[in-house]
């Protein structure tokens, strides 16, 4: 699946989404708690002209300073099991005045023990109804914890829906879709924020909420794709195609949606059936007719879903013929990331992106897209190496790995990848590609393990962990990274 820009959503165009909907609901539950700015004065009556230090021990669960009583519980629902013996203050912390420390409070008791349910509920039940945003924003994904125990909140953090403000809503969304099966009566209300003025931003939480809800709401989906709202038929097209072979049963609905008016809603049907994949075959004629649409999107999404059904390499010429007949940044980009998406079946479109990588704008596409292509790109890669020394440090970051890629070689690249951990902005983005070279990284191990001890950003520290456990999973294990 390609990738647009925002604006280009607000336009009626593709979804922005290059995840799949599990991790983008993940990322989405930990970046509403980074995105919730904690305020110390909210549910505190009075204002604190200063940031006293932070006390040793459990007395920071008791210090006059929302901030510290909330860093004091964050720290310790980090610490997990370990943390056994401040359950007691923990629990009565879930009565602190201050509704977000409240819900770490909650939190953290969870992960140290995962005591009934009703222990918790009503704290968590409360803070979504609280006159504090950031409160009901903090709830939901603490909710999403207790898995299929925390069907009860569900009317609740469906209602939350239609809060004022976005990030409340956004919480709910990821909280909702996290849960999956057990909140399925979250569809309706969820294809119903098509309607809402900041959708744009919404959209691409809400496809993925809509497909982690278990086959229950497919007819929905399904109904959906006719609606008169562009919006709604998109966003349900994408939630089928995420689902990937459990939405066969909308397939003749999808089919129908290839024949509308709208572009966009031709192509979402495309990428839903080809998402499906060989399942449905019988959509292979409809989809092929398409190869020849008036919208070059089309085009590349036809050929793309064209391919997932029937495995045929050769529907990659089409979207070579695309490539190398547009001058269109945007249609080049989307015809990069459908060759991308194909990999090695992609290996007939070598050429064309090859000679994208002179382009200022495309090359770190090209060079991704090379990348992904594998063996298959192999005379590329010659030109690819110009990249080692190019000015732009991300430039050379995303030629080492996709060297690697292609070839294996380890001794040039490696410690490109490696020495990006120190960049302030590509350090987690190398983390990650460490990670996904496995245990061909194995020598960038001693780097993690320093960083994972020492660095202080958590965000940085989850990257690096995750790439240590894929790179030697023992040493994970050892390390405790969860």
């Amino acid at each position: 699946m390609y990738v647009h820009s925002w604006s280009a959503l607000a336009k009626g165009e593709r979804l922005n989404v290059s995840m799949g909907p599990h991790i983008m609901l993940r990322n989405l539950c930990f970046g509403i708690a980074l995105f919730v700015a904690f305020d110390a004065d909210a549910g505190d009556p009075k204002k604190k002209t200063s940031t006293p230090t932070e006390p040793e021990g459990l007395k920071a669960l008791q210090h006059p300073d929302a901030k510290v009583r909330y860093r004091a519980a964050q720290t310790l629902a980090d610490l997990g099991p370990t943390a056994k013996f401040a359950l007691p203050e923990l629990f009565a912390t879930l009565k602190d005045k201050n509704v977000q420390v409240r819900v770490k409070a909650a939190e953290a008791i969870w992960k140290i023990e995962a005591p009934p349910v009703s222990s918790l509920m009503p704290t968590l039940l409360a803070a979504l109804k609280d006159a504090d945003a950031n409160g009901r924003a903090a709830a939901p994904p603490v909710i999403a914890l207790f898995e299929t125990k925390a069907k009860p909140a569900v009317p609740a953090m469906i209602e939350l829906l239609n809060d004022k403000q976005i990030n409340v809503r956004m919480s709910a969304i990821g909280a909702l879709g996290e849960l999956g099966p057990t909140a399925k009566s979250a569809a309706g209300p969820l294809l119903d924020l098509s309607a809402d003025k900041e959708f744009f931003l919404l959209e691409p939480f809400v496809g993925a909420a809509l497909a982690n809800l278990g086959s229950d709401p497919i007819l929905l989906l399904a109904e959906a794709l006719a609606h008169k709202l562009p919006e709604r038929r998109r966003v349900a097209a994408y939630a089928l195609g995420a689902m990937g072979p459990g939405a066969i049963w909308a397939t003749q609905d999808l089919v129908k949606a290839m024949s509308h008016a709208d572009p966009a809603t031709r192509r979402g049907a495309a990428f839903a059936l080809g998402k499906i994949g060989p399942p449905a075959r019988a959509a292979l004629p409809t989809i092929t007719s398409k190869l020849g649409d008036p919208d070059v999107y089309m085009r590349i999404d036809a050929a793309l879903a064209s391919w997932r059904i029937s495995g045929n390499a050769d529907y990659s010429s089409h979207i070579d013929g695309v490539l190398a007949g547009s001058k269109s940044t945007d249609v080049r980009d989307a015809a990069c990331q459908a060759l991308g998406s194909m990999k090695a079946a992609g290996k007939l479109a070598v050429f064309s992106v090859t000679e994208l990588l002179a382009d200022k704008e495309l090359r770190v596409r090209a060079i991704t897209t090379l990348g992904a292509i594998g063996p298959g790109a192999n005379s590329a890669v010659m030109e690819l190496r110009k990249g080692f020394k190019d000015k732009d440090a991300e430039v050379q970051l995303w030629t080492a790995y996709a060297v690697w890629q292609i070839t294996g070689d380890t001794k040039e690249t490696l410690p490109i990848i490696e020495e990006a951990l120190a960049s302030e902005t590509l350090d987690r983005q190398a983390a990650h590609l460490l990670g996904e070279m496995g245990a061909a990284a194995q020598p960038a191990l001693r780097s993690l393990i320093a960083i994972y001890r020492e660095d202080d950003d958590a965000r940085f520290r989850q990257a690096v962990g995750a790439a240590i456990k894929k790179i030697d999973p023992r040493i994970g294990m050892k390390l405790g990274i969860r």
